[in-house]
């Protein structure tokens, strides 16, 4: 699927080499190119809701036969779906078994792979390249001259997920839709972004994936939330240290790389701009 491109770049999760972190580098990316470009964003984060539940038996045959896939595999997607029950078990009490008409099974190291290939048409609608999606997480990036201009766009991009999802049995969960405006300078509004009849306004803080994005990139809040993180952590490590019966230094050092350092790091590839990373803010 990604050596023949079936799945589009800004596609992760369950996938080699595309980590949650490399695809919001790749965000990051595109809104500080927008920054050099005096342009503002908008960034619209979303939820599938249900994810592996929602996924119907024979629309999945035809999005494998659609994206090329021979039909061997398809009929055996079909059959890995077909002949499934489930029991609710409430104690001592046991209800009958019931045939599952959809739904992946969970667990099954298939099924995020089978789930990426059912979703990935909405990574081709309007504006592909700004799409971004880890399994049932996707986020939608518009760039404009004016946030009304860059809000208008993502409701109608929301809009255009919101049919396709109509149409192929995917709900997105309105509850979970965050909105983020960005810009260098100070925005005089801060528009809302319509999710059905659902208005969503910007938050002063979004997390996606993991990482704290603010409105001009400048990633104080997440090194503050991370950094605590690792003081935590070190706080802990302290506890077993002692200076007469505590570990040998070596092995103190050792649990701060292994414990305080990945903490304290996470995330920075997204943030760290590095000695040969360009620097679109000093263009």
């Amino acid at each position: 699927a990604v050596h023949y491109s079936v799945l589009p770049p800004q596609q992760a999760g369950a996938l080699p080499k595309r980590s949650a972190t490399d695809l919001v580098t790749a965000l990051v990316h595109d809104i500080e190119e927008a920054f050099a470009r005096k342009k503002v964003a908008t960034l619209v984060t979303m939820d599938v809701q249900g994810a592996f539940d929602t996924v119907m038996r024979n629309r999945l045959i035809l999005r494998l036969r659609e994206q090329g896939w021979p039909n061997h595999l398809a009929r055996w997607a079909g059959s890995f779906m077909g002949g499934r029950s489930a029991c609710v078990r409430y104690q001592d009490t046991v209800t009958p078994s019931s045939p599952l008409q959809c739904g992946l099974p969970q667990g099954s190291p298939v099924s995020p792979i089978l789930f990426l290939l059912y979703t990935e048409p909405i990574y081709r609608l309007g504006n592909p390249q700004g799409r971004f999606g880890y399994a049932d997480d996707t986020a939608i990036l518009s760039i404009g001259d004016t946030v009304d201009e860059t809000s208008a766009m993502a409701s109608s991009s929301i809009a255009e997920m919101v049919q396709w999802g109509a149409e192929n049995g995917v709900s997105f969960d309105t509850k979970k839709t965050e909105v983020m405006h960005f810009s260098r300078s100070k925005l005089r509004t801060a528009p809302a972004v319509r999710h059905g009849d659902v208005e969503k306004y910007p938050e002063p803080a979004l997390r996606w994936l993991g990482i704290w994005l603010d409105s001009r990139l400048s990633f104080r809040l997440h090194v503050e939330k991370w950094a605590a993180k690792a003081k935590a952590v070190a706080y802990h490590l302290r506890g077993l240290t002692n200076t007469v019966h505590g570990p040998l230094p070596s092995a103190v050092r050792g649990a701060v790389r292994a414990c305080v350092e990945p903490v304290l790091l996470h995330g920075s590839e997204a943030w760290y701009p590095g000695k040969t990373r360009p620097r679109w803010t000093h263009r």
